[in-house]
């Protein structure tokens, strides 16, 4: 049982020294000593898992499953697992189950959220960032979350325009937050207040091309001609998707 005890810590502190490496192979020893051993079973797939080892990992998530109840980490890594694998079905049962499951944590549920969303699951997906906001009012991520499934299933634009606003309120530095919203509000015909949300941004702080354009576009329909070449500057000089300078 000590040394039991001792290789699971020595595993844990390798973990934390970022050497998953060695600590998957001595998880790999740990379980052909002891086969039954549940915990280590599901430790090697968590391993595995983050190692991008996707296969391996589903195996011992599966053996571990069989051995003990897994952790809500676990059984959201084999739902990943199956998914990567196209085992679309299985990977949903294990997602719902999660969103679900009050014993999830928090910070899981944004994981849980955008593996069903993944898979189509746009209902099951709001649900879970719905949960989030629930549990953790601050989280800006979910509220943008739940606007974006909103969107997906076609909901009433006004409530969409709601949880993006929280978003912004809560994270005003992130700029997809304030251009998705200007966006939303020039589609809901308040063009005058969407300028206004972005026109005291600085567009060279701004690295992504969507938002950049989708500002640009907003300015072009308001002849703002301006900050429409100051948005278009600066996507110039970005370079584009996929090229590297030698």
């Amino acid at each position: 049982m000590n040394l039991h005890r001792d290789m699971a810590d020595r595993c844990f502190e390798l973990v934390g020294l970022g050497r998953i490496d060695e600590a998957s192979e001595m998880a790999e020893r740990a379980v052909q000593g002891d086969p039954e051993d549940g915990r280590f079973w599901q430790f090697l797939g968590l391993l595995r898992h983050r190692q991008g080892n996707y296969p391996g990992a589903c195996a011992a998530l599966e053996t571990a499953s069989l051995l003990v109840p897994l952790e809500p980490a676990s059984r959201c890594a084999l739902a990943e697992c199956h998914a990567r694998a196209g085992r679309k079905g299985l990977a949903c049962d294990l997602y719902r189950q999660l969103g679900r499951d009050e014993r999830c944590p928090t910070t899981l549920l944004a994981a849980v959220a955008a593996g069903l969303g993944s898979l189509g699951e746009n209902e099951a997906a709001l649900a879970a960032c719905r949960k989030i906001v629930r549990r953790d009012p601050e989280q800006h991520h979910a509220h943008f979350g739940v606007a974006f499934y909103l969107r997906r299933l076609g909901r009433p634009l006004p409530s969409v325009i709601t949880a993006v606003a929280r978003a912004h309120e809560l994270a005003p530095q992130v700029s997809l937050y304030r251009v998705s919203l200007a966006v939303l509000l020039d589609h809901s015909g308040q063009r005058e207040e969407a300028c206004d949300l972005l026109r005291d941004v600085d567009p060279t702080a701004m690295q992504c091309r969507s938002c950049l354009r989708r500002a640009m576009a907003i300015f072009q329909e308001a002849g703002d001609w301006e900050r429409f070449e100051a948005f278009r500057t600066q996507t110039d000089s970005l370079p584009e998707p996929g090229r590297h300078d030698a």
